[in-house]
């Protein structure tokens, strides 16, 4: 089911999400770079590219870049933002994060950002991300997470939910460091980061209705203790504004 509902939210936003500062750049993504640039890179898989701001930016770094996405219309517009933006060294997929269609050891590193809180088996998920990384490979993930405090899990996970259908959980960095050592990565690197949301923006990408933005901003303003220090909603310049933090995990494949 979820799948269905992740192409409806995504294919009409599409063009959206390429222009989105947001998913554009970002402490998290330039983490991300000045981490994997550390190692010789050859084949790149960036699963659930969305607007396709993960596979430009790890463009020269690479031999190849592999793009991939659920979504149709989604991937056509990360097809063009990278031929927009001069990346030649680009190909495309469509397949299910947790249905990846290559052979074992196919690439050096694996990606994948701001997408697995749509996924609706992340263990799955991961296991393929091991499967077709090459041994001494390396996978890195960039996802918004929740404090551990289950109620602040709760809440704000209903938060995300009520504005997008697609969402399926948000984890807490305890939850993802247990996702990959199960799958058999051993973890390298975590790094937390905040980041300012404006409100208007966020409810534009997903064309929230009115009558929805009132009760998502009741629920900002409103939010119980443990949830209210993660999103701090506040007014910058007249504008309502809240904080989502990311959480960037890169993990390896063992050598042998």
């Amino acid at each position: 089911m979820n799948r269905e509902l992740i192409q409806e939210q995504f294919g009409p936003n599409a063009d959206d999400y390429v222009r989105s500062p947001v998913h554009a750049r970002g402490e998290s993504l330039d983490a991300l770079l000045g981490w994997l640039q550390r190692e010789p890179v050859r084949w790149v898989l960036d699963i659930a590219t969305g607007g396709g701001h993960t596979a430009l930016a790890l463009s020269p770094l690479a031999r190849c870049v592999v793009a991939s996405d659920l979504t149709a219309p989604m991937l056509r517009a990360a097809r063009d933002w990278l031929a927009e933006n001069g990346a030649e060294n680009g190909l495309f997929c469509q397949h299910d994060a947790a249905q990846i269609p290559f052979p074992q050891g196919a690439f050096d590193v694996v990606t994948c950002r701001l997408a697995p809180h749509h996924f609706a088996d992340v263990g799955a998920f991961l296991r393929e991300c091991a499967r077709v990384l090459r041994r001494g490979g390396r996978l890195a993930v960039i996802d918004n997470v929740t404090p551990p405090e289950p109620l602040a899990v709760r809440f704000i996970n209903a938060f995300e939910r009520l504005r997008d259908r697609s969402h399926n959980f948000e984890r807490s960095l305890p939850d993802w460091e247990a996702f990959f050592s199960t799958a058999g990565l051993r973890i390298e690197h975590r790094q937390q980061f905040r980041k300012p949301i404006d409100f208007g923006a966020y409810c534009d990408r997903m064309g929230v209705p009115e009558r929805t933005r009132t009760r998502l901003r009741v629920m900002l303003l409103q939010a119980p203790a443990a949830a209210r220090a993660v999103l701090n909603p506040r007014e910058v310049d007249g504008r309502m504004t809240f904080d989502l933090e990311e959480l960037l995990i890169v993990g390896r494949r063992a050598a042998r």
